[in-house]
């Protein structure tokens, strides 16, 4: 077995990575919009503002078998570095893991970084056992992963709470909102509020529970916003965000977005929601989630699965997400090894 790093600049090499990605998706992620090659070759080549990615192959006879993913912040939380393993379903327990992770710890090192972090996903008692994100339950421990975080996977399909109910839960919430006007953009929040934005994005991970999850406030302004927003563009992604504007200040005083990619418009990703915490007590976390919803859907009636995780204890947001029909799916954890 050679393990070398990918030149994502080579299409033939990138073509073998997706091979391995798309057969590790097919196993363990039916449920979820597949990989194509185009989207790969975005990912790869075209890494989130504030982060430098590295990705290693893991060969055998020429065939490519293995694949790991470094990403490293550049502008804050300097020692860390997240780690994510995937190997070919027909080539498992042969070491290869093993190896991608020696690898990782030699990476790490390398660079200085402190804190290698992975995740994995844990199934309900009475499902199957599966690993859509990585090193599976067993490896990370064997590998000497502490757990640190539980993430608690939700899915909203159309439904499971009528229509009816989620317009009466949108009416009652906005009679605690007096004061602020709703706002819509799509990929590109409006300039005046990028900075407003910025500072929420910041906030985020400050204000929700993080367990034992090593990590400091990220270094977000307007300008890495707007660098996002561009990569997410170049990407593919595509963005919905709703916000809610206080009329006294003209300030954002909440957001929720809902990113998708194009030809997989039936499902969108739950992304941030933020009241921030001079706002809270209008129910705007409610509102813009269920505001953005409405939004997505005028667009994009196809909508039929939407994925979100909350920290497990992150109480607040998880009874919004149980109101408006989210159901618990998995719990997502996150581990963390001190090198």
């Amino acid at each position: 077995m050679h393990i070398s790093q990918l030149d994502v600049t080579d299409d033939a090499a990138v073509a073998a990575w997706f091979r391995v990605h798309l057969a590790a998706h097919t196993l363990e992620r039916a449920d979820f919009p597949f990989p194509t090659l185009e989207r790969d070759i975005g990912r790869l080549r075209n890494p989130w503002p504030g982060e430098r990615c590295e990705y290693w192959t893991a060969t055998e006879n020429g065939e490519t078998v293995g694949l790991l993913a470094l990403s490293m912040p550049t502008l804050d939380n300097l020692d860390n570095i997240g780690a994510d393993f995937t190997v070919h379903p027909e080539h498992r327990r042969k070491g290869i893991g093993r190896a991608l992770y020696a690898k990782a710890v030699e990476r790490a090192k390398a660079e200085n970084r402190k804190n290698l972090q992975t995740d994995s996903t844990e199934a309900l008692p009475g499902q199957e056992e599966g690993s859509p994100h990585g090193p599976g339950q067993e490896f990370a421990k064997a590998m000497g992963f502490r757990r640190v975080l539980d993430e608690a996977h939700r899915r909203w399909v159309p439904g499971v709470v009528s229509e009816e109910e989620l317009a009466r839960q949108l009416a009652e919430a906005w009679t605690h909102a007096e004061g602020y006007d709703l706002i819509t953009w799509k990929d590109r929040v409006p300039e005046k509020y990028a900075d407003d934005l910025a500072y929420l994005d910041r906030r985020i991970m400050m204000e929700s529970p993080t367990g034992d999850f090593t990590f400091e406030e990220e270094k977000i302004d307007a300008d890495r916003v707007k660098a996002g927003e561009e990569v997410a563009r170049i990407r593919g992604h595509i963005h919905f965000a709703v916000g809610l504007v206080h009329r006294e200040t003209d300030t954002l005083a909440a957001y929720s977005a809902l990113a998708t990619d194009a030809g997989d418009e039936w499902h969108a990703w739950q992304h941030n929601t933020i009241a921030s915490s001079a706002h809270r007590g209008h129910r705007l976390g409610t509102i813009v989630k269920l505001e953005n919803l409405a939004f997505y859907r005028e667009t994009y009636p196809q909508l039929r699965a939407i994925d979100t995780s909350n920290a497990a204890d992150n109480g607040y947001m998880i009874v919004i997400n149980e109101r408006m029909g989210f159901r618990w799916a998995n719990t997502w954890v996150n581990w963390q090894q001190e090198l």
